[in-house]
């Protein structure tokens, strides 16, 4: 769009479908008597209030009498769900920046923590003291220590209760964005962490904690956006796939494709921007590329990891709570949501399946690596069936409000799993997922591309690419393809404005312990704030 905007010429071969993981997959043959087939998705989306690249993109894609950023719809609540017979907790995350208050937000977390008992006042005074260090850690501490220290070390979890590493130091990483508390680095949780928590507290230039789309994504943003995109010109070669690109005089002249059919042939063009998952990135790229540019070899050491979704599709309305779910007992790390509530303007037996759903409850499993209660086998060993069973055993059992459970088999009509999961075919076998998502580890920056490198005209963006923001996320990948098309406009001496990126804004408030703690770091000191875990205290 960028791109496009400015006079550029733009194809865009894409070897799937338009929107990848963000985008709504239709569940072939479920819709009836011309009903539209059933929504499924990779799994659910969502908008934290700190995402200013992508929402501003939004504002500007045209849907209806408004734009794309119109359709996004603040959840109000978000609940902990617990396990062995105990009541979800609620709280409140309702309003934005405007409304919020510090008092407000500190009596939600206090009533969080008056209905956990077991995590004890030491820790949560040591957690908020955590998030308190890297508040107001210097930029050097940040990309030095902070980006060599896993959170989980920086959280002291191993010593910690079983409570305190479900609800401090796993919960804000596998349930949210999969990343692995013992690997992930800190200066990527450490940031989405406070951000999140600076938007409930009501920091300038957030918008409400938590956002959904209106409608399933596809329609709600990744069709509107289609439509506009072909309107400014764009080519799409959809089902085409980059097989390598072509070099000559050390500079890329061709990408050499595989059409539907399965000929094979080149798309010439002045300006490349390769723009695809990290574990694809190299092999899309090729060999000749990579010798011209010996760095972008490196992106295949960044590591990814499972996060993927069910969707099941129930009988009846099931507004569990107006917002997300995090399930915190659950063996693989689900979160969920009920969606209809949120699709205010759709009808869904109306429009969707055989006339007889009416809720979309949108599930996200992140540990696919651990045994499952049901069938004692981790979710990558198990076939499709045995993980539908788990993934509802473990979401019934966790779903109680006022000392009743919220769901029941009889409720569901159907469920989907995400395509991109190849599932076992025969006894020991595992699981092969075709799209899985980048984990920021502790150290990984360094194999990071630049969204410009040594090839004078080929260029990376995707939530791999090191900008401002380094986690998988759909505000990272929209960083990165603004940060490419500055760096493409500088290169082909072009006059047009370069795209505007925004970063993290740090307070001006905390200006001053920014710069003391560069002075500490630089003597070799710690933060002023940084104190051990009192358990691990002799």
């Amino acid at each position: 769009m960028e791109l496009a905007e400015r006079g550029f010429a733009v194809t865009v071969v894409e070897a799937r479908a338009l929107g990848g993981k963000a985008r709504s997959i239709p569940v072939p043959g479920t819709g009836t008597e011309g009903r539209r087939d059933l929504p499924g998705e990779h799994g659910f989306r969502f908008f934290p209030g700190f995402y200013r690249n992508v929402t501003e993109t939004m504002a500007r894609i045209p849907s209806g009498g408004g734009c794309v950023a119109d359709r996004l719809v603040a959840t109000t609540e978000v609940m902990y769900a617990r396990d062995r017979q105990r009541d979800g907790v609620v709280v409140d995350i309702s309003g934005g920046p405007a409304t919020r208050s510090v008092e407000g937000t500190l009596r939600a977390a206090g009533h969080l923590l008056a209905r956990t008992p077991g995590l004890s006042a030491e820790e949560s005074a040591h957690f908020a003291n955590r998030l308190l260090v890297w508040a107001t850690s210097g930029p050097a501490r940040r990309d030095g220590e902070f980006e060599n220290t896993s959170w989980w070390e920086f959280t002291a979890g191993a010593t910690a209760s079983e409570e305190y590493r479900r609800l401090c130091v796993i919960g804000p990483t596998r349930t949210l964005v999969a990343a692995k508390a013992e690997v992930a680095s800190v200066a990527s949780i450490g940031r989405t962490q406070v951000e999140f928590w600076s938007g409930l507290l009501g920091g300038a230039g957030h918008a409400e904690a938590d956002r959904v789309l209106d409608a399933p994504t596809t329609e709600a943003w990744i069709g509107p956006w289609a439509a506009h995109l072909v309107g400014l010109g764009v080519r799409f070669l959809v089902g085409h796939r980059v097989l390598r690109l072509r070099t000559a005089r050390g500079a890329v002249r061709a990408a050499v494709v595989r059409t539907p059919s399965g000929a094979v042939r080149e798309v010439e063009a002045d300006w490349f921007v390769c723009a695809v998952p990290a574990e694809a990135a190299v092999r899309t790229l090729g060999p000749e590329v990579c010798e011209l540019d010996e760095t972008l070899a490196d992106i295949d050491r960044l590591e990814t990891d499972w996060m993927t979704g069910i969707q099941f599709f129930l009988r009846e309305p099931t507004p569990l709570v107006h917002g997300h779910v995090i399930h915190v007992d659950s063996p693989w790390a689900l979160t969920s949501i009920a969606q209809a509530q949120f699709w205010p303007g759709i009808d869904i037996p109306a429009r969707y399946g055989d006339g007889t759903v009416h809720e979309v409850l949108s599930v996200d499993v992140s540990a696919w690596d651990v045994p499952g209660p049901l069938t004692g086998k981790p979710a990558r060993a198990c076939t499709r069936q045995e993980v539908i069973r788990e993934v509802w055993h473990q979401l019934a059992g966790s779903l109680r409000r006022d000392g009743r459970e919220l769901l029941s088999p009889e409720l569901v009509h159907s469920c989907f799993t995400d395509p991109a999961i190849r599932w076992p075919t025969a006894p020991g076998g595992l699981a092969h997922n075709t799209e899985p998502l980048l984990i920021s580890t502790a150290g990984s920056r360094r194999w990071r591309p630049k969204p410009a490198g040594k090839v004078p005209n080929l260029f990376q963006a995707g939530d791999h690419v090191d900008v401002d923001l380094n986690l998988a996320t759909m505000e990272a990948a929209d960083q990165s393809a603004k940060a490419a098309v500055n760096a493409l406009l500088q290169a082909a001496g072009s006059t047009a404005p370069a795209c505007v990126v925004r970063g993290w804004e740090q307070p001006s408030e905390l200006a001053r312990l920014h710069r003391l703690d560069d002075e500490l770091y630089a003597a070799g000191l710690p933060n002023a704030f940084d104190r051990p875990a009192p358990w691990e205290q002799s």
